[in-house]
């Protein structure tokens, strides 16, 4: 009878020492913004130590995500922030129309190939910096990181809508 009361007191305890946390309520890809609806707050158990408090949401919010965020996952505040840009590359920001982006779903970090379509046919190794952005039904806005001394190069030929974006294979 005594171990009865305990174990029912331990467990009137942990029902009742709980905290609320941040949780992610649908899957969010590295490289998208976090919006509110994400998100959602969940109780746990006060011993847990992980997880970002509630009072933190406005933290979150508006970031991108620095690693796939599962839904059901619990994100931390080093888990989103801006995308840092190593030294000696720079990020362009290019709209392509159908037929020169692929159909198939980019996501940051993945490998692509720059193609001129000028007469140099110029090719430029690049890495998608954001997910891809449907601007109207027939294209597309995609930041990617480049080489510093190319950058001048592709915004050039983004301007004058002579560039096409493909996949490197083996790419991740």
């Amino acid at each position: 009878m005594v171990l009865g009361g305990l174990g029912a007191a331990a467990l009137y305890a942990s029902v009742t020492n709980q905290r609320t946390i941040i949780a992610v309520s649908a899957d969010i890809l590295r490289g998208q913004e976090v919006t509110a609806n994400d998100l959602e707050l969940v109780e746990v158990s006060a011993n847990y130590q992980g997880g970002t408090p509630s009072e933190e949401i406005d933290s979150l919010v508006g970031q991108r995500a620095l690693l796939d965020l599962p839904k059901g996952s619990f994100p931390e505040l080093h888990h989103v922030g801006e995308t840092p840009i190593d030294p000696g590359f720079s990020i362009v920001g290019l709209r392509l129309s159908i037929g020169r982006i692929p159909v198939s779903q980019l996501v940051p970090g993945q490998r692509v190939q720059l193609v001129g379509l000028d007469e140099a046919n110029t090719v430029t190794d690049a890495t998608v910096a954001t997910l891809p952005t449907a601007l109207d039904e027939t294209s597309w806005a995609v930041d990617v990181v480049v080489a510093e001394d190319k950058a001048a190069q592709v915004a050039t030929l983004a301007a004058h809508d002579e560039i096409s974006l493909i996949v490197v294979g083996g790419s991740s």
